[in-house]
Parts: structure tokens; C-alpha cells; sequence
């Protein structure tokens, strides 16, 4: 934790980081950096956001590292579960139905990236363990990129509905089969099988219960309280808030539960009581937490050592992607141009590591392994990912910003 010493006198005492001088600090510092680098009509805030953290965290000056870095975590865990919750709200089980082939695209692609990479890095030489959950870390798009570009972009149409709903979807697609595939690969030595198993099925049916209480909780609140803006955003923060909680004390994934539930309060409120809120300013607040800390643990020191793995993994998840959207274009409607713009959009890689830090305390071994791939591409991905999605849908059309 950083500290300090006010000049000698009787009464001085040393001065600490505390969660209000934190937050403050580093909203301000983000604003600053995401206004400045926003002046490129190419460059979106978030990379502001990502290169003050880098500045402050342990690849810079390393004043944003250790507790102070935990304390800026509990900002980022509700950004990641706000992200979710809005991006979880595209998924529109009856538009899905219509749109078949959409759903075909997100497997297509799922299970060409998880082959593709897994089929790369065991060519370069990786083990089994770190090739096949390589794979399946490469299935998920980042959710809060993918979201605040088409916020900040106010984008509206066919590349930018599919984006958010193949973004959503390959999220619960990726981290369905991160934990059915941990317990078979996982290099744990002395942890019985069946406690790995039992994790798995314990993670999985756990999210979908914490997430459908939620909704239970949630709709009767929403109706008493009736259609007012105000109240419905209290009560819809009140709810994520509770939720990132109860998952933290269960030891249940924060993203899968998020997912299930934004999927559950838009598919099953038939008599819509629940209103389309727009978060604005309370999102953009956590938003600048969430990249700042993301930017905290980027080590350029981790490419030395990855940087033609991470090359690897990259190519072969772009090459991947590319084959399973351009795979169903023509049933979907989609002409090659938009196909192109979509593959680009989906650069970013999902932030959080599918949540792989959460279950670093079953899987010591096999975090470890996987971590310096996860840094490397992180570093990678988050930097140039925004601006890829920003370019995208700028080309497509679809923003209605120049």
C-alpha cells in the first residue's frame, strides 16, 4: 500500500490511499488521458484509459500494484458486471429464432478458434494443457470493448446487432467450456478428479440458480416500483451490486451468472416491467475503473518471453473467426464487405481471462501455466483491439460519428 509522511510535526501521521482518494485520482487521470488520445477521430477513449493504468501500474511507475490495485478491482468487477448485464440484454431469444444462422456463426466460430489455436500452439510446442485452454480462451470477444465502442459510437444496424448478440453468446459458449474442460486437463497434482468435477457442476448449475433468484427478486420490485426511470436504476444497480456479492461469497462465476441473468430479465418479461435503462454517466464511471486496471497489470516485460505465441494465438483466432463468419454470410443475409467489418470487430479478446483468476485457488498449476499466454495477449488485444472495433463499425456504416 503507498504511504507518506506529512513534513515533522506533533500531530503528523502517515497519509494513505484510501477508496475515495483512489477513485477519485484515478477518474481524473482517465478523463484526461481518454479526452486527449479521443482527439483522433481513430483512436477510441478507452486506449486513454488502458495507457494511464499502464503509466501507473506495475509496468510503470508501480504505484497502482498490490492493495491499492485490490481496492481498484472492486470498481472493475461491477464495470465488467454492468458490461455484461447491458450486453447480455441483446440476446433476444425470439430474434435468435428468426435468425438461425446467426446462432450457427457463434459455433461455427467457437469451434473453429478453440481447434485453430489449440492446433497452432501445440504445432509451436506448447503442452497439451496450455494449447487447449488457449482455445478456448481465444472463443470469447471482449464484452466491455465491444460495448463501450458501440455506446461511444451510438452504432445501429446489421454488423452492430450482431456483434453485441455473437459477443454475448460466445462469452457463455467459452465459459460452458472452460469449466466442462478444466477438470479433464487441468495439471493439478494431489486434487481428486471428482473435486474438480464436482466444481464444475457445482460453477455452472450454481450461476444459472444465483442468476434465476435474481430475476425472481428483481421483477416483483420492478412492478411495485412501476416505470419510473429513476427508480428502476437504483433498483437494477442495487440488484448487479447484490449479485457480484453473492457470487464472490459462493465462489460462483461472475460473468456466466451476469449473462444468465440479463438473458432471463429480457427474454421471460413478457409484460415489460422491467424499462430499457441507459446506465450514461454511473457506466462510464466504473468504465474508466475497469480499463485503468486492466492497463495496471499490462508488463511489456511479459511479451519477451510469449510475444510469437501470443502471434500465434492471435493469427490463428483472427483466421478462425474469419472462416466461421464468412462460413454462413450468404444464409445470413450478410454481403462479404459486412462480413469483413464483423471479423475485425470481434479483435478484442474477452478482458477478464473468462474469469480464470477466480478459480486460480483450485487450479494453482494450471493458472500459472496459462497467465504469462493471457498477459501477453491481454497486452496485445487490449491495445489494439478497441481501435480495430471502432474502425469496423465506422466502415460499416453504422456510427453516427464521422
Amino acid at each position: 500500500m503507498l504511504s507518506w509522511t506529512l513534513p515533522s510535526f506533533a500531530l503528523a501521521q502517515p497519509l494513505q490511499w484510501n477508496a475515495v482518494l483512489l477513485f477519485g485520482t484515478l477518474l481524473l487521470l482517465g478523463l484526461i488521458a481518454g479526452h486527449v488520445v479521443q482527439k483522433s477521430k481513430w483512436i477510441p477513449r478507452l486506449t486513454g484509459y488502458l495507457l494511464i493504468g499502464f503509466v501507473l501500474g506495475d509496468g510503470g511507475l508501480n504505484w497502482l500494484s498490490g492493495d491499492v490495485l485490490q481496492v481498484a478491482s472492486v470498481f472493475a468487477d461491477i464495470a465488467m458486471a454492468l458490461v455484461v448485464y447491458q450486453l447480455g440484454r441483446y440476446v433476444d431469444v425470439r430474434w435468435l429464432m428468426r435468425e438461425k444462422w446467426l446462432l450457427a456463426t457463434v459455433l461455427a466460430c467457437a469451434v473453429l478458434c478453440f481447434s485453430f489455436v489449440s492446433v497452432a500452439l501445440l504445432w509451436y510446442g506448447t503442452s497439451t494443457t496450455l494449447a487447449l485452454l488457449g482455445g478456448v480462451l481465444a472463443i470469447a470477444t471482449g464484452p466491455a470493448v465491444v460495448l463501450v465502442v458501440l455506446r461511444d459510437l451510438k452504432a445501429e444496424g446489421q454488423v452492430t446487432r450482431r456483434l453485441a448478440a455473437m459477443t454475448a453468446l460466445n462469452n457463455i459458449v467459452a465459459l460452458l467450456v472452460a469449466y466442462a474442460l478444466l477438470p479433464v486437463v487441468a495439471a493439478e497434482s494431489g486434487t481428486p478428479l471428482m473435486m474438480l468435477v464436482t466444481h464444475t457442476v457445482y460453477s455452472l448449475l450454481g450461476s444459472v440458480l444465483l442468476a434465476s433468484l435474481t430475476y425472481w427478486l428483481m421483477m416483483p420490485l420492478a412492478r411495485w416500483l412501476g416505470r419510473r426511470r429513476s427508480s428502476q436504476f437504483v433498483l437494477v444497480i442495487a440488484v448487479i451490486t447484490l449479485t457480484i456479492g453473492a457470487a464472490h461469497a459462493l465462489q460462483l462465476p461472475i460473468l456466466l451468472t451476469m449473462l444468465i441473468f440479463a438473458i432471463l430479465s429480457k427474454n421471460l418479461d413478457l409484460q415489460y416491467d422491467l424499462m430499457e435503462l441507459e446506465f450514461g454517466v454511473a457506466n462510464e464511471l466504473f468504465i474508466v475503473m475497469l480499463f485503468i486496471s486492466i492497463g495496471a497489470t499490462m508488463r511489456l516485460s511479459s511479451l519477451t518471453t510469449v510475444g510469437v505465441m501470443v502471434a500465434v494465438l492471435i493469427g490463428a483466432r483472427f483466421v478462425a473467426n474469419a472462416c466461421g463468419i464468412f462460413l454462413f454470410s450468404k444464409p445470413a443475409r450478410l454481403t462479404l464487405r459486412h462480413s469483413a467489418w464483423l471479423t475485425l470487430a470481434t479483435l478484442p479478446m474477452a478482458e477478464a481471462g473468462l474469469g480464470l483468476a477466480q478459480i486460480g485457488h483450485l487450479y494453482p498449476h494450471t493458472a500459472a501455466e496459462v497467465a504469462p499466454l493471457l498477459a501477453g495477449c491481454l497486452i496485445v488485444l487490449e491495445l489494439i483491439g478497441p481501435v480495430a472495433t471502432q474502425l469496423a463499425l465506422k466502415l460499416s456504416g453504422e456510427s453516427d460519428r464521422p
